[in-house]
């Protein structure tokens, strides 16, 4: 590209050097969720300074041979959409841009950008993290429940979905999910409590475990995981049945000296792109 004071120097006007060169800014704060709504972009290299969750901006108009650079210096992704819907970059509707990364978006047609992506650009793996604050309880005994989340503190790609037993996956991967559930009985005798993955409503063949729960207000915390195979859109599901609906999934409020305890525990990690 070609340095806009040795044009200058050569006697072309400002204007002809910026559009030969290109002009920049280096504040603009992404907007909306959509192409509709999105922040357009109207400079050569623009740089994007504050980007809320989910908010993107919009390349100009496609024409061929055009060459847009892009930074992201705010704290959540960007999401890179082309000016009109008959556009498509990659491949794609749109483009994400991860925190502190910068991208070069060149028109090989009227209708298609490609991206040259730069630092920070690696893929970045999806997450999440959730509890409920209820008490779980079996209305029959050995029949499936699908355990409820009422509470996220952290996601990306990874959500709660309707109704919310499901764990909705943004992107196809490998996902590993643990959980841990506060497993309570409230009255004598033995019972079986079985906990088991389901993905888009088909259990997991042989994914099941059990254990058994002794006495009166015996309780016990069960934890493990489940490596699976994802697409993007499917859901996962965490059930769990117990031969005695005197067991129950037990949430607690929190006391002067601990915390509030949730009925279960759920992470999230995709360990595989």
């Amino acid at each position: 590209m070609p340095i806009p004071s040795r044009v200058l120097g050569s006697g072309i006007n400002t204007l002809s050097t910026i559009s030969i060169c290109g002009d920049g800014t280096n504040s603009v704060s992404a907007a909306g969720t959509s192409a509709g709504d999105a922040t357009a972009i109207a400079y050569v290299y623009t740089n994007v300074t504050t980007t809320g969750a989910g908010a993107g901006v919009k390349l100009p108009q496609t024409e061929e041979g055009e060459t847009i650079t892009v930074v992201n210096s705010g704290a959540n992704p960007l999401t890179i959409y082309p000016y009109s819907t008959d556009s498509t970059i990659n491949g794609a509707a749109s483009s994400e841009l991860l925190p502190g990364g910068s991208a070069i978006y060149s028109a090989t047609s009227n209708t298609t950008w490609v991206s040259l992506q730069g630092y920070k650009q690696l893929p970045k793996k999806r997450y999440g993290s959730f509890y409920d604050t209820t008490t779980q309880t079996a209305v029959s005994a050995d029949t499936a429940y699908a355990v409820v989340f009422d509470t996220t503190v952290t996601a990306y790609g990874v959500s709660v979905g309707s109704p919310t037993s499901r764990i909705v996956v943004e992107d196809t991967g490998v996902y590993d999910f643990q959980f841990s559930a506060q497993c309570d009985k409230t009255s004598g005798g033995d019972s079986f409590i079985y906990f088991w993955p389901r993905i888009n409503g088909t259990d997991v063949p042989y994914s099941a475990s059990f254990f058994r729960l002794k006495g009166n207000d015996a309780e016990l915390v069960p934890s493990w995981n489940f490596m699976l195979p994802m697409t993007a859109g499917q859901y996962f599901e965490l059930m769990w049945s117990t031969s005695d609906i005197s067991t129950q999934l037990l949430a607690a409020t929190a006391v002067s000296i601990w915390p509030g305890i949730p009925s279960i525990i759920l992470t999230v990690n995709e360990v595989s792109l």
